[in-house]
């Protein structure tokens, strides 16, 4: 889906049903917010969201089909699963999802192909509707930015030397438009690739000795004021809070990395529930027992002591931080 077009669609359909944002947000169940961004092309659409509103177009006449939903998804999925593979670092792996996303991608050019085509022999009848006066440029671009990063990754792991690897990732970022200065990078909007991009960037900084212009970026990402409301805003502070621990802890800054150290473990505390690991490990435990493996008896016994032990240390430290 032109996550574009269906925004310019969504806002011509509401004016056609005389609806404000919110009068639409609110027979949709969903924040004003949501339909702004929406109109704006600046978010995706969830499935159960765009179901409601095509329901709703259906009873005006219309609906708006030109990718399905199912397809949007698979899309996501193959570039979500990439950047996994990716973080994971198994090159067996990155192939893998390298291939499933390029099968996407030829899907995806197929279907943009048709949908400029009817496009063309709309344009001169009378059967073409305000919205459509568009420019069909579908994010293929950013289907590439996944591809040719995922082959970068590769690359490096292959031995590429450090200077090329950030000029090449550079040149990724750019593939859609000019990378933002790195002290505007908390001002700045950016995509699931860009965010990785700029994080991959700061870690080659940092891997070359520059640690001022990688944690310039570091603290830039933490910062970003455009994605707080993200689901992802947590695993990514955890993800910072990690590599920036290490470099003040080098700089001998160590109130700083004590400071990441006391968020990490007070986020894990916090937000993660750890009771499956635990129920498994006992689980592990009575099959060591009954199977007379007394030294796996003795290592889980000694990982509960260290584990609980560690945790009640960090709670405590945690509580006396939000405390003062």
């Amino acid at each position: 889906m032109d996550i574009k077009a269906f925004g310019q669609f969504l806002r011509w359909m509401r004016k056609k049903m005389n609806m404000s944002q919110l009068d639409l947000a609110l027979t949709v169940g969903c924040t004003m917010p949501t339909i702004s961004k929406i109109e704006n092309g600046q978010e995706y659409i969830g499935k159960r969201l765009f179901d409601k509103l095509n329901e709703l177009f259906e009873g005006f006449g219309f609906s708006y089909d030109e990718l399905s939903m199912e397809r949007l998804f698979k899309f996501k999925q193959a570039r979500a699963e990439l950047l996994k593979a990716i973080k994971r670092g198994r090159i067996e792996d990155i192939e893998n999802k390298i291939d499933k996303l390029q099968e996407y991608m030829d899907i995806k050019e197929g279907i943009s192909e048709n949908t400029i085509r009817n496009f063309e022999k709309k344009r001169n009848s009378n059967d073409i509707y305000e919205w459509e006066h568009i420019n069909y440029d579908s994010d293929y671009e950013v289907d590439k930015q996944y591809f040719v990063f995922a082959h970068l990754i590769r690359s490096r792991q292959n031995g590429m030397t450090l200077e090329v690897f950030l000029d090449e990732a550079i040149g990724i970022f750019e593939l859609r438009r000019k990378i933002p200065d790195y002290k505007d990078i908390p001002d700045v909007r950016l995509s699931n690739i860009e965010y990785e991009l700029f994080f991959i960037i700061a870690k080659t900084h940092l891997a070359m000795g520059d640690d001022n212009t990688a944690e310039l970026i570091f603290k830039g990402l933490l910062y970003n004021k455009c994605y707080l409301d993200s689901p992802k805003v947590r695993e990514r502070y955890l993800e910072i809070s990690v590599v920036m621990a290490s470099l003040l802890l080098d700089r001998r800054d160590f109130k700083g990395a004590y400071e990441c150290l006391s968020f990490i473990f007070g986020e894990y505390i916090s937000n993660f529930d750890t009771q499956v690991i635990y129920s498994a490990l006992k689980v592990q435990h009575d099959y060591c027992k009954k199977n007379n493996d007394d030294d796996g008896v003795r290592i889980i016994d000694r990982f509960f002591i260290s584990t609980d032990n560690l945790m009640t240390h960090m709670l405590k430290i945690y509580r006396l931080n939000q405390m003062g």
